[in-house]
């Protein structure tokens, strides 16, 4: 059992999404950033698709109500365990009364935290995600608040002594051009990828908005009939400032469409906090089969190195 003593911003619980019903207009949900919430479900021995707690920005407390093993992964938010430093990417065994304090990370948005043996909590639709605008997923569909409590699976995990995290990824981030004719000029398109986009601070689950001081550049008056969307699609809407739409995003809009960008960096956007800066290129469909061929080969070598290590001990 976990108790909250402080939030933070946004405490929730996530696993990887929840799927197959987007025609009935649910949305995805799921970790922000999937690897980071693979990787430290990969550490305490659970599962990819276990629950576990999303922290985006930090400054949440929590206390240890049992002996719990846990781990973190994603943003470095100068986490401790009475007062000794935690690090993502490693596994730690907590006693009862242990208190798990975040600050906060001057560079990413979204930790995650999990237990061995996965939260207990109730699933909607096939998944414990929590969708806080549709009220579904665990905790009734609610972020935690200060003076709740989780259950937690047992389990008989212990640390492994060794920690795994994926490379510092830099660049840009890639994305398909959406090939049906929305009315976007070639000059709109062009400043798109030419603009060195700033990440609003009225970003959120749902999407990133965007904003140059060029973005006059990419201003129209056009619309289309209400399409399908989802997680990594590039909406325009008139006033030219992008919204990249995330894992909350709604089903269908009907805002002209730049692109989509591909699954390999979709869990970058669910790290970019206000204020990064993002650029965006332009690849084929066979490029990005092979970036996410290379990134998926990446997740893979790591699962392979944290089960080896752990089967061997």
């Amino acid at each position: 059992m976990i108790e909250v003593i402080k939030s933070g911003p946004q405490l929730s619980i996530q696993d990887l999404g929840r799927f197959n019903y987007r025609h009935l207009g649910v949305s995805q949900a799921g970790a922000a950033d999937s690897d980071a919430l693979r990787i430290a479900n990969r550490l305490v021995g659970n599962p990819d698709n276990t629950p576990a707690l999303e922290v985006t920005l930090g400054m949440a407390q929590l206390k240890f109500c049992s002996s719990q093993c846990f781990s973190l992964s994603g943003a470095d938010m100068s986490a401790n365990l009475n007062g000794a430093r935690v690090d993502p990417g490693w596994s730690y065994q907590a006693q009862p009364g242990d208190i798990l304090t975040f600050a906060s990370s001057a560079l990413n948005l979204r930790c995650y935290l999990a237990f061995a043996g996965g939260i207990a909590a109730t699933a909607e639709l096939g998944s414990y995600s929590t969708d806080i605008m549709a009220g579904l997923g665990a905790n009734h569909g609610r972020a935690l608040s200060a003076g709740e409590r989780i259950a937690i699976h047992p389990s008989n995990f212990h640390p492994q002594g060794f920690g795994a995290r994926l490379p510092t990824r830099q660049g840009p981030i890639h994305f398909i051009p959406e090939q049906r004719d929305h009315g976007l000029t070639a000059s709109i398109k062009s400043a798109f990828i030419e603009g060195r986009w700033q990440v609003a601070p009225q970003s959120n689950r749902m999407g990133l908005r965007l904003h140059w001081p060029q973005h006059e550049r990419l201003s129209h008056y056009l619309g289309i009939a209400s399409t399908a969307v989802s997680p990594g699609t590039i909406q325009l809407p008139g006033n030219g400032e992008p919204i990249v739409l995330l894992n909350d995003c709604q089903t269908t809009g009907g805002y002209p469409i730049l692109g989509h960008v591909i699954s390999a960096d979709l869990p970058c956007l669910g790290q970019a906090r206000a204020g990064a800066e993002l650029q965006f290129e332009a690849v084929s469909l066979a490029q990005a089969e092979a970036i996410n061929a290379a990134h998926q080969h990446e997740l893979n070598r790591l699962e392979i190195a944290i089960r080896g290590r752990q089967h061997a001990r």
